[in-house]
């Protein structure tokens, strides 16, 4: 009997390994490519792809304006991808996504990439995101220029191994980063081209093994990526009677109109009073702030408000620069961003919105050339989302997710600053990416108009149509004194007159935070 009751404990254990959630079976993909068409294969332009002697070719006869993907329909998560490749002409690029996922509309990719070309033989990318993740040569050094090549990918958990011709090219342990999504193979924007992809197996759940090591000997040549995943914004709490600062160009000052964020940031906080000052300013770029005389940096205002913390935004009209300028523009808004660096203050970095070249000068015709249509925000988003990573701030992806909104296209007015609308959706994304998932309704409208007029009166006060009178190059003026006592100068002191009043605005908009909590 004894004996009965092990052998059915043990079977029982069987069973459960077998059957029970979490455990994972070795499995080839037979679902992956047939070898003979592009069945379970999709692409925004089918015209670039064939298969060619069981090879899926992808080829370009003339100059492609942008990447173009091909999308399997098989889902990854721990996998081993064994493919023959063959770039037929060595100073192009190409590549293999994996755990990606797509961008936009048009296909365009988001995730790792098992890089191919020319100076990028066997490297880890991230399309659309982090950028170089593992940029060592062991992979070019194994490349046969212009020949069949083999490229084997090993995902398993937060660990990614690559090897060109058996021998290792990458060795990843990312942390946070992609944990599942879909193969794409790549042709570069550029120059005419042709790229072959030769699969030869595709197995989920596989042996960690590769280019003859065993999984020890792999774990031992892990490292770190180049850009670590951005931490979450969830990690961002918002503490009581903390200054939060909106900093940026038209966009930031637009939010201010609308109050949609701010709100929001109310409303997903009830018990929490915040103070929040809208410091957006119209033509503010990375690299320029310009300000009336006596006015002071823009950094200064942070300061003299004592920011616990900042969201920033700059990046879509630095844009129009082209891609060349990326390293120009990270560097001035690292510089920047280095001058409200404290030790206290927590700085969160909204992504540049995409633009709608469509909806550009609407109304009054079209452009003779359309300065919008080839801006590269999305890669100035990508390279901000890098600069992020490194120095410790908060990123919020604005880009893609607007880009994908049923919405796309009529969120801005004029191509480039969002409508109404558009300030409501890219507000509810913040919040969802800070991991508050607060949503804009109707019930939230009485608290919305207290805000604005909080607003109102915030604008009144710190940048009043006068200034000139009040700080800058006019003070002096027999109009900024008293007309009796012509030492005695009025206008600060009719300034101040705000102070009371926006402390009253600012009770109102906290009972209305109150009265949320007691509506739900």
């Amino acid at each position: 009997m004894k004996a009965f009751k092990v052998k059915s404990g043990l079977v029982i254990l069987l069973l459960c390994l077998v059957h029970c959630k979490g455990f994972t079976q070795k499995k080839t993909e037979t679902r992956f490519f047939n070898k003979k068409d592009l069945t379970g294969w999709s692409a925004t332009n089918m015209q670039y792809w064939s298969v060619e002697d069981g090879a899926i070719v992808g080829r370009a006869t003339q100059k492609v304006a942008k990447n173009q993907f091909l999308w399997s329909d098989v889902k990854v998560t721990d996998f081993y991808l064994n493919l023959d490749v063959l770039l037929e002409t060595n100073d192009r690029n190409a590549g293999i996504q994996f755990r990606s996922k797509k961008a936009d509309a048009s296909g365009q990719a988001l995730g790792y990439q098992a890089d191919m070309g020319k100076d990028v033989w066997g490297r880890l990318y991230h399309e659309h995101g982090r950028e170089k993740l593992d940029w060592s040569d062991r992979g070019e050094k194994a490349v046969k220029p212009g020949q069949w090549n083999k490229y084997e990918i090993l995902v398993s958990g937060d660990r990614i191994w690559t090897a060109i011709n058996g021998k290792l090219a990458v060795s990843v342990k990312d942390p946070g980063g992609d944990p599942s999504g879909y193969i794409a193979l790549q042709i570069h924007a550029g120059d005419a081209q042709t790229v072959r992809y030769k699969i030869n197996t595709l197995v989920h759940n596989p042996k960690v093994e590769l280019a003859g090591l065993s999984e020890a000997q792999l774990v031992k040549e892990l490292k770190l990526p180049l850009n670590k995943p951005v931490g979450k914004a969830s990690s961002v709490t918002f503490g009581e009677n903390e200054v939060v600062v909106f900093a940026g160009g038209t966009n930031i000052v637009n939010m201010r109109k609308d109050c949609y964020l701010e709100t929001l940031l109310m409303a997903a906080n009830p018990h929490t009073r915040l103070h929040i000052r809208n410091l957006g300013w119209d033509g503010d770029t990375a690299y320029e702030q310009f300000r009336d005389v006596g006015f002071g940096k823009w950094s200064k205002n942070l300061d003299s408000l004592g920011a616990d913390i900042a969201f920033v935004q700059f990046g879509q009209m630095e844009s129009l620069q082209g891609e060349t300028a990326i390293p120009e523009f990270i560097e001035a808004y690292k510089k920047l961003l280095s001058e409200i660096k404290t030790a206290g203050r927590r700085i969160i970095l909204l992504s540049p919105i995409p633009f709608e070249p469509q909806n550009l000068n609407s109304g009054k015709g079209n452009l003779a050339r359309n300065p919008l249509q080839n801006a590269p925000a999305g890669k100035y988003a990508g390279a901000i989302s890098a600069l992020a990573s490194r120095e410790g701030f908060v990123y919020v992806d604005l880009y893609h997710p607007l880009q994908k909104s049923p919405l796309a296209g009529s969120l801005t007015f004029d191509g480039i600053h969002l409508t109404p609308e558009g300030q409501k959706l890219a507000a509810e994304v913040i919040l969802q990416e800070l991991g508050m998932h607060q949503r804009y309704t109707e019930k939230l409208e009485p608290l919305r108009k207290e805000v604005l007029t909080k607003n109102q009166l915030w604008i009144g006060y710190w940048r009043p149509g006068n200034w000139a009178f009040l700080g800058g190059d006019r003070t002096t003026v027999p109009f900024s004194h008293d007309w009796k006592n012509t030492e005695k100068r009025i206008f600060p002191e009719e300034i101040k007159g705000f102070e009371p009043l926006i402390r009253e605005a600012e009770n109102r908009i906290f009972e209305q935070q109150n009265l949320l909590v007691t509506q739900n």
